[in-house]
């Protein structure tokens, strides 16, 4: 059986008790065997990152050396993944035309993050913190990508940690 895999996600303004609590739910769902998917962006990504060793994670960039990413836990897009992960994303955004190129891969690496880099490979499930748990932002096109394809989404601005933890653990018995 293949390891589970969440997509922690989040706004880069989430509050600092939420960060740690996303690392420490990182450190449990490693533990518990889960694989983490996430961008790399200041913030939740990063918060998620710290809990989840380098083996047991991957880190979606919109290009080499994001944030100063480097790593085996690193993937950033070939020129073909790119266009289909842009691809994805154009239907999920509803201003993709005022976007510029830079922002365009950024939204797009959330193709991947959620569905695998062939887009072939969907998460089990998506952890993430928004605002009063809205589908805004950059994170609000994740959870649009989610919500198509069915991916459960426990936002933490409404979910306890805990009750976010029973939910996955949940997830995993019926995988």
């Amino acid at each position: 059986m293949n390891a589970p895999t969440y997509a922690g996600i989040g706004a880069r303004a989430t509050p600092n008790p939420v960060l740690a609590d996303m690392t420490t739910i990182a450190a449990w769902l490693a533990r518990n065997g889960w694989r983490l998917a996430s961008g790399g962006a200041h913030g939740a990504d990063t918060a998620f990152a710290a809990g989840a060793p380098a083996a047991q994670r991957t880190l979606y960039l919109p290009w080499a050396g994001y944030n100063g990413h480097a790593g085996t836990d690193c993937r950033a897009p070939s020129p073909s993944e790119l266009a289909a992960w842009m691809n994805v994303a154009a239907n999920f955004h509803p201003a993709w035309h005022r976007c510029s190129p830079a922002v365009r891969k950024l939204h797009a690496r959330n193709a991947a993050i959620l569905l695998g880099p062939g887009l072939d490979g969907p998460v089990d499930a998506v952890v993430a913190w928004t605002p009063e748990g809205g589908i805004v932002g950059g994170t609000g096109l994740a959870l649009r990508i989610a919500a198509n394809w069915r991916i459960p989404v426990l936002n933490l601005a409404v979910l306890s940690p805990r009750t976010a933890c029973e939910r996955l653990r949940a997830i995993r018995r019926s995988a």
